[in-house]
């Protein structure tokens, strides 16, 4: 295959069943909106057919306490994490500003195609720092170290190799959407990739 093509992974868990617990920042139905619009164009464009999700299904993780992947003991582990998670967020939460996440690019990568977002009050990065530091990983996992924010917008269908060209013409897309986020909220994830989701705990910023 020649190094200008993207070999994509077809997504083999959409639409089943799961058992995942994340903590999430609230997203607005304008912001919905404004990436259902971003949705529809990449869908235009891209040469494969993709999976792309309802508006109540999008969202931005923060961090994922419990992951969609594994195989342990999802609900024993999470009664043991459970309050110590959500203390930790309550503690960090507690007066702080409403965030706005500041969405302005899309980015293609093996998996899913999404959009990146900077934060500048640095709530998201302390929340994860804290849960790395402070929460011990499930059996058999490590912490997860993350570099970005950002929303999944698409995932793949099929396995394909992809031009560099359309990964460029995608990615110079232009992305401005203000994302402003009043709460942030534990959740249950139970139809991947979130299309259901049920409501822990949401903890308000000021």
């Amino acid at each position: 295959m020649p190094a200008a093509m993207l070999q994509t992974i077809a997504d083999d868990i959409w639409g089943k069943s799961c058992l995942a617990y994340h903590v999430q920042p609230s997203l607005e139905p304008e912001t919905r909106e404004a990436f259902e619009e971003v949705q529809r164009i990449i869908a235009d464009r891209w040469p494969e057919p993709l999976n792309v999700g309802p508006k109540h299904g999008l969202h931005v993780t923060i961090y994922p306490l419990v992951p969609v992947k594994g195989a342990f003991d999802k609900d024993a582990y999470w009664q043991r994490i459970a309050r110590q998670s959500q203390g930790l967020i309550e503690e960090l939460c507690a007066g702080h500003q409403i965030l706005e996440l500041r969405f302005s690019r899309l980015k293609v990568t093996n998996t899913a195609i999404i959009a990146t977002a900077t934060e500048e009050t640095g709530l998201i990065d302390g929340i994860r720092n804290r849960i790395v530091s402070d929460i011990p990983p499930p059996p058999g996992h490590k912490p997860i170290m993350y570099d970005l924010i950002h929303t999944t917008l698409a995932r793949y269908r099929t396995r394909a190799s992809i031009p560099h060209d359309v990964v460029s013409r995608i990615e110079s897309l232009p992305v401005s959407i203000m994302a402003p986020v009043t709460q942030i909220r534990l959740v249950r994830e139970t139809l991947f990739p979130c299309l259901t989701t049920d409501e822990i705990a949401a903890i308000p910023l000021k």
